[in-house]
């Protein structure tokens, strides 16, 4: 007669909790974290028109195939569309992607010129027109290493 594990028991609370904590975030993709500069333009912008057409010099701060969390000294409403060009270090040439601001906070810090640094998160969009293809194979590949 052979033996049989004594401890075939799934401890379902400890998953449980793994996967709640993983949800709370709301995150749906894997983040890079960077450090890689990036422009942002406002192509649209109900909540503050005079924003349009502005271009922003920003930081990244985490990269998905989803989105873009960056940081950059103007604020900027959530649901206000942006054209994004991304210069990822490692790779030469620029991203050009679209995307829409989800929400907008400040940083707490401020810059050496005393201006308020935002931190915004960017959900990115396909587009024809934009290097999203790419994009997803880029954060593909980096997950795959």
């Amino acid at each position: 007669m052979v033996d049989k594990p004594t401890n075939n028991v799934i401890q379902f609370a400890a998953a449980r909790t793994k996967v709640q904590s993983k949800r709370s975030d709301k995150r749906i993709h894997d983040r890079l974290e960077s450090e890689d500069r990036l422009f942002a333009q406002v192509v649209l912008s109900a909540d503050d028109p005079d924003l349009v057409g502005t271009t922003l010099s920003c930081n990244a701060i985490n990269l998905s195939s989803g989105g873009i969390q960056f940081r950059t000294t103007a604020p900027v409403p959530s649901g206000a569309l942006l054209d994004l060009w991304v210069d990822v270090a490692n790779r030469p040439g620029k991203f050009f992607l679209a995307g829409e601001v989800r929400w907008s906070r400040p940083s707490g810090y401020t810059t050496e010129a005393g201006e308020t640094e935002w931190y915004i998160g960017v959900q990115l969009k396909s587009g024809a027109a934009t290097d999203i293809l790419d994009w997803r194979d880029y954060h593909a590949s980096a997950f795959a290493r």
